[in-house]
């Protein structure tokens, strides 16, 4: 595992008044003792380190997305990426974060049960073609890697 350090800032900005930051994880809490800034902030660490996104990954789809449609049901079976979010939300794993080119991205309060994962294995090559799970700093890499690429691919189109 590698080996991370983290900043922790402590101000005293009032007589009744702390002020604990980690500006690492985007950590800021305010309380009347420092004592509790601590134990408020101890529930940002501990997200922060818990925290867990689980990654669907699609095959490149031609779906017209501003088709318009007369049936909510009929759109969700022709666009896989709103079949898979809609049944992941169904079998409460998680609610959609955000989409990426052919990827969805769902962050994960609590490790998935038992069932949970099977479901997800019993889907891969369905509903979507893969999936992985990451925690938030892999995640937090992989958004800077593909605004890189983006960035690049701009570039050379200019």
């Amino acid at each position: 595992m590698e080996e991370k350090t983290y900043t922790l800032n402590i101000r005293q900005t009032g007589k009744f008044q702390y002020e604990v930051t980690i500006p690492e994880i985007g950590a800021t809490k305010m309380a009347p003792t420092l004592d509790s800034a601590l134990n408020i902030t101890s529930h940002d660490i501990l997200k922060h380190l818990m925290t867990r996104y689980l990654i669907l990954v699609f095959a490149d789809q031609q779906i017209d997305r501003d088709a318009p449609s007369v049936d909510p049901q009929e759109y969700l079976k022709a666009d896989p990426e709103d079949q898979a979010a809609f049944e992941v939300a169904q079998q409460g794993i998680a609610l959609l974060v955000k989409r990426r080119e052919r990827h969805l991205v769902f962050e994960l309060s609590r490790p998935l049960t038992r069932e949970q994962a099977t479901w997800l294995d019993g889907h891969v090559g369905k509903l979507f073609d893969g999936y992985y799970i990451k925690d938030e700093l892999e995640g937090e890499f992989d958004a800077l890697r593909e605004e890189a690429h983006d960035n690049r691919k701009a570039a050379a189109h200019e």
